[in-house]
């Protein structure tokens, strides 16, 4: 019975260690999420523009289960669900004052408030012919956009209608919104949800890609979402082998074992023109899904940077860490924001853009980010 006892012990100790790995990346994600209402000032020529109330819509595909709430930050949850569509609307409103404030700090401060104000569910017939008719538009890719960890549906629209807005991707932006939770402790349950959406997300990547016509069609995965986007081209490409389906695949801050990654790139290859890897050293979210999960990320830099022929990687660990958790700065730091404007709108290789420096690492180039400053 001792024996038995002390085996429990120890097992119990142990998740509960487990829970607290998980506590503290959640912390580090929701102190960044707590500001995530904003972006970056822009240069004091653009801030008579941008202090001015907006409210922008982004088209969304989602297989978050309905609870058909009155509010429309509840409507759907974080269980699975029927694959449904609509539009989001979020505002954007000037918190006035902050703005010089929020310019010159070398750390991120929040001079605007963000909220879901409204959003309209459609059919996906009906989201597809939207995606039909501004496909005629000459206007650049259709970007596919998926978001991380942590994010309930609320937070999926506020964060893509940051990135649309940061980087002019008006009428060029959809959502994909798996049932992430939002809660605390449910990083495992979000992997398993993740996972689930694979098949989910193939199949609304198909469906763009039919609808998008000549008119070349983007992904960009942030964090866990990267695994996502990675598992449902390799499931697309198993099944139409040496067929490029997207033009960019640009994976920010991914949360992917770098091994598993490894495996998995000469197949998703085949369905990609151009895959672009953006990592850091600063980053404190990833360094903890090192530690929980035993092998390192490839959003990591440093001593755990990796290389790989046809895959261009971007290190922005120069670049200062607007954010504690070194984990948002697709939405925060205006140089990454930058260069990832000319990657969606021009195509530019990194050899081309001019904030990327070449270096090598294992006898293969990659490109690191200089700052600004």
């Amino acid at each position: 019975m001792g024996q038995v006892k002390m085996e429990y012990t120890f097992i119990k100790n142990t998740m509960l260690l487990r829970h607290l790995f998980f506590a503290i990346v959640i912390t580090f994600l929701c102190i960044d999420t707590v500001a995530v209402n904003a972006q970056p000032s822009q240069h004091k020529k653009d801030v008579i523009v941008e202090r001015q109330a907006t409210s922008i819509p982004v088209p969304f595909v989602t297989v978050r289960n309905r609870t058909e709430d009155s509010k429309s930050s509840e409507y759907f949850e974080g269980t699975r669900g029927q694959l449904s569509a609509g539009i989001c609307t979020v505002s954007f409103s000037p918190i006035w004052g902050l703005d010089e404030i929020a310019e010159s700090a070398p750390f991120y401060i929040p001079d605007e408030t963000i909220k879901l104000t409204d959003f309209d569910e459609i059919k996906l017939d009906q989201l597809f012919h939207e995606i039909a008719q501004f496909s005629q538009k000459d206007n650049g890719n259709i970007v596919i956009y998926i978001h991380g960890y942590n994010i309930d549906f609320e937070k999926s629209c506020r964060r893509s209608a940051l990135f649309q807005r940061a980087l002019g991707l008006d009428d060029r932006l959809l959502l994909f919104s798996w049932p992430a939770d939002g809660n605390m402790l449910k990083y495992t349950w979000d992997e398993a949800d993740l996972v689930w959406s694979v098949p989910h997300i193939a199949q609304f990547i198909e469906e763009v890609i039919r609808k998008a016509g000549n008119r070349k069609v983007d992904m960009v995965a942030h964090s866990l979402g990267a695994r996502g986007a990675v598992q449902a081209l390799a499931r697309l490409a198993y099944n139409k082998p040496a067929t490029p389906i997207l033009n960019e695949l640009v994976l920010i801050a991914p949360d992917i074992d770098t091994d598993i990654f490894r495996q998995e790139l000469p197949v998703i290859k085949s369905s990609v023109n151009r895959v672009t890897v953006y990592v850091s050293e600063n980053d404190k979210a990833l360094r903890l899904s090192h530690e929980v999960h035993g092998y390192p990320r490839l959003g990591e830099a440093g001593e755990n940077l990796t290389v790989l022929e046809g895959v261009e990687t971007i290190d922005i660990s120069s670049i200062s860490n607007r954010r504690i958790s070194g984990h948002l700065y697709h939405l925060f730091n205006p140089e990454v924001i930058e260069d990832l404007k000319q990657l969606l709108h021009t195509g530019e290789a990194a050899s081309r853009r001019p904030s990327l420096k070449e270096a090598h690492h294992d006898n293969l180039p990659y490109w690191r980010m200089m700052t600004s400053k």
